[in-house]
């Protein structure tokens, strides 16, 4: 019998969307058996309703909040052997502060426990920021945040990416993967490529120039699920 995992997910179609399944997407490079529970809000109100919630977990939490079924004779921490949180840096948001998101990575750092979450930086759509394959540029792609919209953010990927969204074979998939890893080694000086030393990372250029490193981490998935892959890349 396959593990199973259970992936939380802030939008309904992005995250979904690259995630694919079994036979296409990020989700073929695992072996394992899913689940993909859209949150459909920013990783801030998540936080919040979970910190001030009485509940032992997060798959209760979701089991309560959010209508997520598993079967009544499994407990909730035994429901899952894996648990993935994808989503977006949002600094604009009302919610957000640089001591919340470094809780959260904290709070959520564990995929076997409260699961492990996945910032992309600024969004989801980091993913398709190739401009070329490969894109040597793509290792000093910043964005500016000044004035940053989710829209403007798409507008500008939809114009540079050369990334066809329903067109993403096995090879470009890891090509994907291999340059957003690579990226991330040398945004922490080739330290282990952890969640707590990127935010470090994009913080730190945040507060001095309003920019941050374009990134999507939530590939790393793969690699952090079975770290044998990192030598097929």
């Amino acid at each position: 019998m396959k593990a199973k995992i259970l992936l939380i997910v802030e939008g309904e179609k992005e995250e979904t969307r690259i995630l694919g399944n079994n036979a296409h997407g990020l989700l073929k490079l695992i072996d394992a058996d899913y689940e993909i529970v859209p949150f459909s809000n920013p990783i801030y109100e998540l936080y919040d309703l979970y910190k001030k919630g009485e509940y032992d977990d997060i798959v209760q939490f979701l089991r309560f909040t959010r209508g997520l079924k598993i079967p009544s004779s499994v407990l909730s921490k035994n429901a899952f052997s894996a648990i993935y949180l994808i989503f977006d840096f949002d600094p604009h948001y009302q919610k957000y502060s640089d001591d919340v998101i470094k809780d959260i990575i904290n709070v959520f750092n564990d995929e076997t426990e409260n699961g492990k979450v996945y910032i992309n930086y600024p969004m989801v759509e980091a993913f398709y920021h190739l401009n070329n394959l490969p894109d040597s540029e793509f290792y000093d792609r910043v964005i500016s945040l000044d004035g940053l919209t989710g829209d403007k953010y798409k507008r500008i990927v939809n114009e540079e990416s050369v990334i066809k969204k329903n067109k993403i074979s096995n090879y470009i998939l890891r090509l994907i993967i291999k340059a957003n890893y690579e990226k991330a080694r040398r945004m922490v000086c080739d330290n282990e490529v952890s969640q707590e030393a990127i935010l470090e990372k994009q913080i730190e250029m945040k507060n001095k120039i309003n920019k941050i490193y374009v990134l999507s981490t939530f590939p790393f998935i793969v690699i952090d699920y079975n770290n044998d892959i990192i030598d097929e890349l």
